[in-house]
């Protein structure tokens, strides 16, 4: 399989990305493409996930109808109040906005983004039907194939597949969509929608959030799309650990929520009625939380010197007008605001035995990856470090608001501390809400220091305009060039510039996570979950089983991927699931079943007739021993039905 193959797959990844929240924000909003497009995503998640929710309650079955519905109702509402609101303003728009340079120029900058970030992908995935190696990819594949089967893709009901409660299904909602339109392998559809995540949504967040902070000019605009492709914390990185998929489509929303928040606040040019950007932000809050809740706490921090910036702003200009007392409210939802930020922080973090991960490193250390944009031992991007440099230079200039520095501090401190503070409360109260993961911090990186390198680049890029290039155009014009050979040359020189920008941040830095992440994507005979072995013997297993047969084996050597890989049940659908007493039962004693007289019903009511064995290499190396799938062949329960290497297929015959 190619990747020209599944075009039809990414086709239908990016209608279902883009086309429900696009509609939303063109249709109901009004909002210029480019922002559009930016906040499509979020808002295509909100509808996707509260679709599933409301199709669970409603009893409707999980497909395009719900969302359909959900999208068109969310439309005529948003546009019926944006007409009431509207009617007796007067519109407004910046004269970027009648530039066509400006048109081309984020064209081109969304363009090159997604060839940039989606050729690393592409590199790191490698075939199409390839998948990740990983923990986390058991629950995530396994989850796509139970949405089908059982017709709901509810945030609230996903999580009984394991025996959990809410699980965030936002990400699963639209790989299940994705899945069910374009009929493909389960990694495919996985892959689709990776590839414009990372290649489309993400690029297309980074510049809306760097045009609310620098304007809609053009050297901003097009470095932001180089920028997006320049780290190899994000999207790389949430591809290649854990597998965090829910969390890499949060990440992805959060420029996109940025940029709402900075019109919400007032701290950007707006072209639309301040109720209609609240009532954006508050229709995308939902699309946020439920692809992964620390994605809503990340815009959370890096919110506080927004809303710091904008409270003050709100009170020196009711001061001005001489309003002591409305200034005196907006200090008073200022603390409002800081109360319920402390209560969230404490209410989102997770049970203290599921904060595992520990510091590494000294906290000088961590600044230091934090100002190289190289975090987690990583090359350092030599391209980004000096870009920040010339941003820190520009922000002291005053050519961009204080508050981007202030964002920049936050995703700092949350690294600093996560990396590099003593283990402890204080490590845990900061940044519990990530599992105190160093990677989930590290994924967060890219988005508070890209803003900063933008600004460093068009710095750059202005002082050369005004001590070179503005004078040889001058001198050009005074030889005889006329106007349109001048506007041509300076064309080319910016395409130069961006191109030299491209090449120093393509660098070693995101080549080592593009391998990183390439190398967990490899279906060999050593592969860390399902070998090439086993997975050639599950894709036999028509035939050679009952449509409806069950499997027992143990999960943590991904036999419990037969579920998503071939559509069988396994008895356990990944390696935390919960276990009734007649799991355990084949568990402990399926081996003794000719002597012990509470297997065979065990193994009758579970519905389980063969065994997949498929040796001992666990993922992540460890070793969990199930006593009753020890040494089957010598049991005379069980019979070989098909073997490919060590893996072998099992019917269990002892029950006659």
């Amino acid at each position: 399989m190619t990747w020209i193959s599944v075009t039809p797959q990414i086709f239908a990844a990016l209608c279902i990305i883009l086309v429900p929240g696009g509609l939303l924000a063109f249709a109901g909003f009004r909002l210029r493409w480019l922002a559009a497009l930016a906040v499509a995503p979020v808002l295509s998640v909100s509808l996707v996930a509260v679709a599933a929710v409301a199709a669970d309650f409603a009893g409707i079955g999980w497909s395009l109808l719900p969302v359909a519905v959900l999208t068109v109702l969310a439309t005529a509402a948003a546009a019926g109040l944006r007409f009431l609101w509207t009617r007796r303003e007067e519109p407004t728009a910046p004269a970027a906005t009648r530039d066509p340079a400006i048109h081309l120029a984020e064209a081109a900058a969304v363009l090159g983004a997604a060839l940039l970030v989606g050729r690393r992908l592409v590199f790191a995935f490698g075939n199409p039907e390839n998948f990740s190696q990983t923990f986390d990819n058991i629950f995530h594949l396994n989850a796509i194939r139970y949405i089908a089967e059982t017709g709901s893709a509810s945030s609230l009901s996903i999580g009984s597949m394991t025996g959990i409660g809410f699980y965030p299904s936002g990400w699963h909602g639209l790989v299940s969509l994705v899945n069910s339109l374009a009929a493909s392998p389960i990694p495919v559809s996985v892959n689709a929608v990776n590839l414009v995540i990372g290649a489309v949504v993400w690029p297309l967040g980074c510049i809306f959030l760097v045009q609310q902070i620098a304007g809609r000019k053009t050297v901003p605009t097009l470095i932001a799309g180089v920028l997006s492709a320049a780290f190899g914390a994000f999207p790389l990185l949430l591809v290649d650990f854990g597998v965090l998929y829910p969390n890499f489509l949060g990440v992805s929303l959060i420029p996109a929520v940025l940029g709402i928040l900075i019109s919400v606040l007032g701290l950007a040019r707006r072209t639309s009625s301040l109720r209609l950007m609240w009532l954006l932000l508050i229709l995308a809050v939902p699309g946020l939380a439920l692809a992964h809740p620390s994605a809503f706490l990340a815009v959370t921090a890096f919110s506080v010197p927004l809303v710091i910036a904008a409270a003050i702003r709100r009170v020196r200009m009711e001061h001005s007008a001489k309003r002591a007392g409305r200034s005196w409210l907006y200090i008073a939802a200022f603390v409002l605001y800081a109360v319920g930020v402390v209560m969230l922080w404490n209410a989102v973090r997770p049970e203290q035995d599921t904060l595992i991960w520990l510091p590494y490193q000294t906290q000088a250390q961590a600044m230091g990856e934090v100002l190289a944009g190289a975090p987690l031992l990583s090359p350092v991007s030599w391209g980004v470090l000096v870009l920040s440099l010339f941003g820190f230079a520009a922000l002291i200039l005053r050519r961009a608001p204080w508050w981007t520095a202030g964002i920049y501090v936050m995703g700092g401190f949350l690294y600093v501390v996560a990396t590099g503070a003593p283990d402890g409360d204080f490590r845990d109260l900061i940044t519990g809400g990530w599992y105190t993961d160093n990677n989930r911090l590290a994924a967060l990186l890219p988005i508070v220091i890209l803003p900063v390198a933008v600004l460093g680049g068009t710095l750059i890029v202005e002082g050369l305009d005004k001590a070179l290039w503005r004078p040889a155009m001058e001198r050009l014009s005074a030889r005889g060039w006329r106007a349109d050979m001048v506007r041509g040359a300076t064309a080319a020189a910016l395409v130069l510039v961006v191109l030299v920008t491209a090449l120093a941040t393509q660098r070693e830095n995101v080549r080592a996570a593009a391998r990183s992440a390439a190398g967990n994507y490899v279906l060999g005979e050593e592969a860390p979950l399902v070998s090439r072995d086993e997975y050639e013997l599950m894709e036999r297993l028509d035939g050679k089983v009952e449509e409806d047969a069950r499997f027992v084996g143990n999960p943590w050597t991904g036999s419990s991927l037969v579920y998503a890989l071939a559509g069988y049940h396994p008895m356990q659908l990944h390696t935390i699931a919960a276990l009734d007493q007649g799991e355990d039962e084949i568990y402990a004693d399926l081996r003794n079943a000719l002597t012990d007289p509470d297997v065979c019903p065990a193994l009758e009511a579970e519905q389980v007739g063969y065994v997949l064995d498929f040796g001992d290499q666990e993922i992540h190396g460890g070793t969990h021993p199930y006593p009753g799938l020890e040494d089957l062949e010598s049991s005379g329960v069980v019979t070989l039905v098909d073997s490919e290497g060590e893996a072998k297929l099992y019917r269990i015959t002892a029950c006659g």
